[in-house]
């Protein structure tokens, strides 16, 4: 169906989060039917220009999976000098306007010479702040399917509850009505869950809006390990969990060993420094590959206590078939028993979730260092997250727009 179409691949440059691995498995499954792909890395670094390769040191050292096949695009220096930037972008930011400042950075973007040049038959865009180079690139022909990645306009409100803005600070509908006017520019919206597509419907009655779960290669561990671990990136949602584990969790356990891995060091050290001090030895970082956050793994802990949308690590866990300690929060968008899978155990309150570590420390590495039978959990990742199942179900999207 695809055979030889040009398929441009629209996302941020954002490597240490769900969204990444959601475009891995884009860039997979197209290629996969037979499309020439054009993925396209967006950064809003200041001079992040295409032949600019000192900006892109750590996204090409951290996105080994498609660094060869990416085309890399941003703003050079000259628009960020101008009124136009100064008023309507730089100025609305310092008021917490995360929506606009993204929106016009992406606008002027410098692309290589071979993709604005290159006409596409379909426009597959991540995030509602990719639409001016999605429009750019479609040049009103190209159907857009826009994938929204929850709403923008909540994870904006939680960074300005963290961050320094200026008074007045912009308000949540005004954040979202930014958003709103870039996702009615697309042909069609793709939502990763259900929770999120009945929202969007709910806003935006007019347009066509389509459920496509997110695919996320399995993670294989090879063998048990011994540690309890996290996989936490610098975001509020996951400093706010962290916050929760450390402050609520760990002092009604008996014995505290959660390895925490990612860049979430470095907001806990910034925003919460007293208790990264105090937790500091139980973070180890951020990894080069984030397979190998797993490897010596033998549970893996989920304490989510804030987020909207699909947790794309929920679905690495789940993936791994490796025991798990989650609140029902990291199971949220979807609509499916997840929380009754043989191999996961639900703790909503500090208590339960201490209780569970406890217990969890206490079982023993398998003397022969083998990975043990899988849990359920397995199995319902290959029905519902499989790079199989998600190629047939973006296949069945794409074949009513080419």
């Amino acid at each position: 169906m695809l055979d030889k179409k040009n398929i441009a691949i629209i996302f941020p440059a954002w490597t240490n989060c769900g969204t990444y691995r959601v475009v891995v498995g884009q860039i997979a499954a197209y290629s996969e039917m037979g499309a020439n792909i054009f993925p396209i890395a967006l950064s809003m670094k200041p001079n992040a220009t295409p032949e600019n390769k000192s900006k892109w040191r750590d996204f090409l050292a951290s996105a080994h999976e498609i660094r060869d096949v990416c085309h890399l695009g941003g703003p050079p220096l000259a628009p960020l000098l101008s009124y136009d930037y100064l008023l309507n972008a730089l100025w609305p930011y310092f008021h917490g306007n995360h929506a606009k400042i993204r929106v016009w950075l992406t606008g002027h973007a410098q692309l290589p010479q071979e993709i604005e040049t290159q006409t596409f038959d379909l426009i597959h865009c991540n995030h509602f702040f990719s639409m001016p180079i999605a429009k750019r690139l479609a040049k009103e022909k190209a159907p857009i399917l826009l994938e929204t990645h929850d709403i923008q306009a909540r994870q904006f409100e939680i960074m300005n509850r963290l961050n320094w803005c200026l008074r007045p600070k912009v308000t949540y509908d005004e954040l979202l009505a930014d958003e709103l006017a870039q996702l009615e520019q697309a042909s069609a919206l793709i939502h990763l869950n259900a929770e999120e597509k009945r929202l969007f419907e709910s806003l935006l009655p007019g347009k066509k809006h389509i459920l496509l779960y997110p695919t996320v290669n399995q993670i294989k561990p090879t063998s048990h390990g011994d540690e309890i671990i996290m996989i936490a990136a610098n975001n509020p949602p996951n400093l706010e969990s962290i916050c929760w584990l450390l402050d609520k969790v760990a002092p009604k356990t008996k014995n505290f060993s959660v390895s925490i891995y990612g860049d979430a060091n470095k907001g806990m050290q910034k925003s919460f420094p007293q208790l990264f001090e105090k937790f500091k030895f139980n973070f180890k970082g951020e990894i080069r590959r984030l397979e190998e956050a797993y490897q010596n793994a033998k549970t893996i802990i989920l304490p989510a206590i804030s987020g909207h949308g699909l947790s794309i690590k929920t679905v690495e866990a789940l993936s791994t078939g490796l025991p798990l300690i989650a609140t029902s929060i990291a199971f949220r968008g979807m609509d499916l028993p997840t929380q009754n899978l043989k191999g996961v155990v639900i703790a909503d309150t500090a208590e339960e979730f201490a209780k569970a570590l406890d217990e969890n420390s206490l079982t023993n590495t398998p003397s022969d260092n083998k990975i043990t039978k899988p849990h359920e959990t397995v199995e319902f990742y290959n029905k519902t997250f499989s790079p199989a199942r998600y190629k047939e179900n973006l296949k069945k999207i794409v074949s009513t727009y080419i």
